[in-house]
């Protein structure tokens, strides 16, 4: 996996990718391993995964329930629109996730308080939890989702902006909660302390995930990337910084999580996508 991870990501400096097992936490590649496990910045719409998690297992949304993609969404004078001008007026929920519509999960704003988000994150996720060691002399940041602070805040967060911290570590350790149900502390070293999560997600919404990631890798925004590779499930994600964007791409194959940031990247797809996909390649399906 780790020869993988180097082949994949190869002179890129502004890449970084961790990959682990989900059945335990043990993570099998490391490349920039510092802005990998270091790194605090707005995961974009690979957040969505938490969000998405949130509003189901409130019973806010359910995957093929109609939740539609306005073009636009206004909140307090601020505008929120989607990516090339998106808009799906009978989308469902399901659809939403897959082409990552950021209006239609805005629109849901009022359906969850300002400390929900942050709250599920440190329940279900193990983030917020400043306690992750994983390695002897590894620094780490576990993932920082601050309760909302306005609504333009709850707005931002509900798509990965706004005050969220993640970096690759978090978002692979997201993938793998979010699709096995159970919280495990990414580690480097078999046998260490860990951090664990006071909850493990209901089935129906760890399913509703993993078949909503798939739809995303086969017929959403990373379509294109996983084409003609079976047993993937993806989400796609650029994150506003400023002027300028970064690039992220989540996903899993087998037993494996990956998250990959390419800072400066103009998409998810674009930048982090090609990467994402040569590593798995070394992965079995099942």
């Amino acid at each position: 996996m780790q020869t993988a991870a180097e082949r994949a990501v190869g002179q890129n400096a502004a890449a970084s990718l961790i990959a682990l097992d989900m059945r335990n936490g043990e993570i099998v590649s490391t490349v920039h391993r510092q802005a990998g496990m270091s790194g605090a910045i707005a995961p974009g719409s690979t957040f969505k995964i938490v969000t998405s998690a949130l509003l189901l297992s409130k019973g806010v949304v359910t995957p093929d329930g109609r939740t539609p993609c306005p073009a636009n969404s206004t909140v307090n004078g601020q505008n929120f629109h989607n990516v090339h001008g998106m808009v799906m007026p009978d989308a469902t929920f399901r659809q939403d996730f897959a082409h990552s519509c950021n209006t239609a999960l805005i629109d849901l704003r009022g359906r969850i308080t300002n400390s929900d988000l942050s709250e599920f994150s440190t329940k279900y996720f193990g983030l917020n939890s400043d306690a992750w060691k994983v390695g002897t002399g590894q620094g780490s940041v576990d993932g920082v989702v601050p309760p909302a602070t306005s609504e333009n805040d709850k707005a931002a967060q509900m798509i990965g902006q706004g005050a969220l911290k993640m970096n690759p570590l978090t978002m692979a350790s997201v993938v793998a909660t979010a699709v096995t149900g159970t919280f495990h502390q990414p580690v480097l070293e078999r046998g260490m302390t860990v951090h664990k999560a006071s909850a493990t997600l209901p089935v129906s919404v760890s399913k509703a995930i993993k078949s909503m990631m798939i739809d995303c890798a086969t017929t959403g925004s990373a379509k294109d990337v996983f084409r003609g590779m079976p047993g993937v499930g993806a989400k796609t994600g650029t994150a506003e910084v400023g002027d300028a964007t970064n690039g992220w791409m989540v996903a899993f194959r087998g037993n494996i999580a990956v998250a990959v940031y390419v800072e400066g990247g103009t998409s998810g797809s674009s930048a982090a996508g090609p990467i994402i996909r040569d590593f798995l390649s070394a992965v079995p399906a099942a």
